[in-house]
């Protein structure tokens, strides 16, 4: 896992964009727990961040598309595929992003 930040960086419903791996992932802190998600709308292939999350959705900034934050999964088009999920680990004060969840 490579390590995102530190928790006290992370300012609730803001989204975060980062590189882990060598891939563009959002993370973001919503009602005191941090996802990872793919920073790469499915729609176009735009980013994400600075887009806006209400804790509960990801709302991309270019074509309007919204996915669930916990899930990836498009609740609203034009998306038609999720974003892929990161696993996120807290240790200590270290935010850790690690490969994709299965």
């Amino acid at each position: 896992m490579e390590k995102v930040g530190v928790v006290s960086e992370f300012v609730e419903g803001v989204l975060y964009g980062k590189r882990v791996g060598g891939k563009s992932v959002v993370v973001t802190r919503a009602n005191g727990r941090f996802y990872a998600l793919s920073n790469v709308c499915t729609h176009q292939g735009f980013t994400i961040s600075p887009g806006t999350t209400d804790g509960v959705t990801l709302l991309c900034p270019v074509h309007g598309a919204v996915f669930a934050v916990g899930t990836g999964e498009p609740l609203e088009g034009p998306a038609g595929d999720p974003l892929t999920v990161y696993a996120v680990r807290v240790d200590g004060e270290d935010v850790l992003v690690g490969e994709p969840e299965a």
